[in-house]
């Protein structure tokens, strides 16, 4: 798919990592310079045996959406490890498909943070997953 295909407000993010440059491109919606929406055009080599996008690119955008909007999140540079992840598969999108996942944080603690990922193709939800991060300040 060429970039004209990428909806407005979307730019090509550079995720600097090796298994993003395999399972992507994927593109970021800022507003007022924070993170919030990660977006993927689905391709060829997104696509299962039966010719539909592959449950783990779901499970893939969902968790690089948490990431970004978990450092968007906070003022000062942090690290997060996934504690739990559970999705749930709604419906299927097929290739030249543009998928959109947000976040919304549901608790923010001292040191978990418990989120809810939401990726539409189209109007239509496609999959959700609920995660739980250890969050800490970044060392240098």
């Amino acid at each position: 798919m060429s970039e004209i295909a990428i909806p407005a407000g979307f730019e090509k993010l550079d995720r600097d990592s090796p298994f993003s440059d395999l399972s992507g491109p994927y593109y970021e919606k800022k507003e007022n310079g924070k993170h919030i929406a990660l977006g993927l055009r689905v391709g060829h080599h997104h696509l299962n045996k039966i010719r539909l996008t592959h449950g783990g690119v779901y499970m893939t955008l969902a968790d690089n959406a948490f990431g970004d909007a978990i450092l968007s999140y906070f003022d000062i540079p942090v690290t997060n490890v996934t504690v739990s992840f559970s999705g749930q598969f709604l419906a299927s999108s097929k290739e030249g498909d543009w998928l959109e996942a947000t976040v919304q944080f549901n608790k923010v603690g001292k040191k978990l943070l418990f989120a809810t990922c939401r990726i539409l193709n189209g109007d239509t939800l496609v999959f959700t997953a609920d995660a739980i991060f250890s969050v800490m300040p970044k060392k240098e």
